[in-house]
């Protein structure tokens, strides 16, 4: 007989009672006899409030919260409803619509939850603590059916509107038999910094069921700490994002710290890059170090071994992983496709299918699950993250993967985090744009555009680079590049649209000399405008104005900023040549795209003194 998850935790209850279940960091600790009878007694109080079997709860509460998160889910389980995992605190009109589209009958909120008594909520509302006092512990859980739905994980959304994906009690419960042994619970931990309303919380939750793993959480992550809990708690295994895992090797470093316990880390739910992996390697030199690919909506998921000095694959194709191209074929090796994945398991359907013409991961005929994701296979078939098909930024007519882009500045010593994105650009389509999070603040934009020249193709270099205290990121440490794009464009604009570019100039024609010898605005007569310092910045203030057709120009006006791009820096660099009689190369408009800078770098170069 088809075992559910709450069976699972009410035999692990009754034969290992005192072992430990989940930690948290400076919050304290779950025993599975305390996790089994507070989820009963959870069951008894959403009876009480009304709560039927099949009915959808959605649980609102803090990472930090997660001993009290883990206990309501189960009781959800227990008392035959769904469960809707939320990550809080979240805004009160975003919770309302989260519960709406879902169709929740009731919510059930964290302690730190300001607004929970607040809320218009059309169903029952309860915060945490009051379930537990409601009534006695229910001595039966509700008995479901394997196919029943019991929990709902809402995609990262990070291109879109987040998508409610369905899971059913068999697909939590990995096929597990109700007369299966319960193994032994493990004698050393996991740790981990899993967000609540993660596909990656959901898989923690079910290993701690059913493999008896010690789960050790660092809610908030706090990197610092991470060689003392590996100490303290028998930490022998980590599940990490590539976020946290760059945070971890940059804290050991600095701690002079190698943990020799490490046995194994899986890095998951974002690209894994080389630096990333040498790091890892580095400071947990006894761990194998693992590749984990897998999505919400379910599939046979990939995974590979990952070795210092070589670029991390996902995994091997084999019968239940394809790359395709547009109409579905397989591609050959060195060629880029979609991943798709079968699902063997227990089958996963969105609450609400969305349609085949979807951005997105959809769900297709014979088992097929389309990514969304773009891949290249190598002559080994192994399979090479590209980028997110809605991630890639077309930007000339050129298609570009901005992994690409992102992976060239995260070998910069300076770079701790990098997001790279498409704004709109009336020449370009789309320009490429970069976001950075430094190890220290300093001034390096500029040096870091002139890093990428070195390295990639010019269609590649990010036309901006922008330097943030922080990238925004989903609950599974999923950059919002959408955000950070709608962000750019709001701080910039009109400048990000550029100016109309002729279509002559775009397949690299010379402009005709009427259009560069036109009258020039005296720079008295442009409102706005700056007194140039002597005749470098006079020269390099009327060539912005001739190359980019905008007003005014000043001493921080950015090239890039204004519209400009690769094929514009080669006209400006053309203009000051015929304006001055001297070389300029177009590498240093690249290097120096304020005005100012530019006039200082001139200046320098021609050996003539400041003004």
């Amino acid at each position: 007989m088809p075992g559910l998850l709450h069976d699972v935790l009410a035999r692990r209850a009754a034969a290992h009672p005192a072992a430990p279940a989940f930690t948290v960091d400076g919050v304290g600790t779950l025993d599975y006899l305390s996790w089994h009878l507070g989820a009963r007694r959870d069951a008894a109080g959403l009876a009480a409030l009304g709560a039927r079997p099949g009915q959808r709860v959605v649980l609102a509460f803090e990472d930090g919260d997660w001993l009290r998160f883990a206990t309501c889910f189960m009781g959800v389980l227990a008392a035959g409803g769904v469960a809707v995992p939320v990550r809080a605190p979240v805004p009160r009109a975003h919770l309302l619509s989260t519960a709406a589209q879902v169709g929740a009958a009731g919510l059930v909120v964290g302690e730190a939850h300001p607004e929970a008594d607040a809320m218009a909520f059309g169903g029952w509302l309860s915060t945490a603590a009051a379930l537990t006092t409601a009534t006695p512990p229910v001595s039966e859980a509700v008995r479901r059916a394997e196919t029943d739905p019991a929990a709902v994980i809402l995609t990262s959304g990070t291109t879109g509107a987040a998508k409610a994906v369905l899971s059913s009690h068999r697909s939590l419960t990995d096929d597990w038999e109700q007369d299966d042994d319960v193994p032994e619970a493990q004698p050393n931990a996991l740790f981990t910094a899993v967000a609540i309303g993660t596909n990656a919380a959901q898989s923690v939750l079910k290993s701690c069921l059913i493999n008896g793993v010690h789960v050790v959480l660092g809610q908030p992550f706090a990197p610092e700490r991470l060689a003392a809990l590996i100490d303290e708690h028998r930490v022998s295994a980590m599940s990490l994002v590539p976020t946290t895992a760059r945070l971890a090797v940059a804290a050991l470093r600095r701690q002079g710290r190698a943990p020799a316990r490490i046995r194994s880390v899986v890095s998951s739910s974002a690209p894994l890059d080389q630096p990333t992996v040498d790091g890892l390697a580095e400071v947990f030199p006894q761990a194998e170090i693992f590749n984990v690919y897998t999505i919400a909506e379910g599939g046979a998921g990939l995974q590979h071994r990952c070795l210092p000095g070589r670029p991390p694959a996902l995994g091997r194709l084999g019968d239940d992983a394809r790359v395709v191209d547009g109409a579905g074929r397989d591609v050959a090796p060195g060629q880029v496709g979609e991943l798709w994945l079968r699902d063997t398991g227990p089958v996963l359907s969105y609450l609400e299918p969305a349609g085949a013409t979807e951005t997105g991961t959809r769900y297709l005929a014979d088992g097929w699950i389309a990514t969304g994701d773009l891949c290249r296979l190598d002559d080994d078939a192994l399979v090479h993250f590209v980028e997110r098909a809605d991630d890639v930024i077309v930007s000339g007519g050129l298609n570009i993967a901005s992994a690409t882009v992102e992976a060239a500045l995260r070998t910069h010593p300076a770079v701790r985090e990098v997001a790279v994105f498409g704004v709109p650009h009336t020449a370009l389509g789309r320009a490429v744009t970069a976001a950075v999070v430094l190890e220290t603040p300093t001034e390096l934009a500029a040096g870091l555009r002139d890093y990428c020249a070195e390295r990639l193709p010019g269609s590649h270099v990010p036309v901006d680079i922008v330097v943030l205290d922080e990238l925004p990121v989903t609950p599974n440490g999923k950059v919002r590049k959408r955000l950070l794009a709608e962000d750019y464009v709001r701080a910039h604009r009109p400048e990000v649209a550029g100016p109309e570019t002729p279509e002559a100039e775009v397949e690299g024609m010379e402009t005709p000399e009427a259009e560069v010898e036109g009258t020039e605005t005296p720079e008295a007569e442009v409102e706005g405008t700056e007194t140039p310092e002597g005749e470098v910045e006079r020269t390099v203030f009327a060539a912005f104005r001739a190359t980019l057709a905008v007003e005014p120009i000043q001493r921080d006006s950015d090239f890039f900023r204004l519209g400009g791009h690769s094929l514009l820096a080669t006209r400006l660099a053309a203009e000051l040549e015929r304006r001055t009689g001297r070389s300029v190369r177009p590498a240093l408009v690249l290097r120096y795209p304020r005005a100012g800078d530019l006039s200082d770098a001139l200046r320098r170069s021609w050996d003539q003194p400041a003004p």
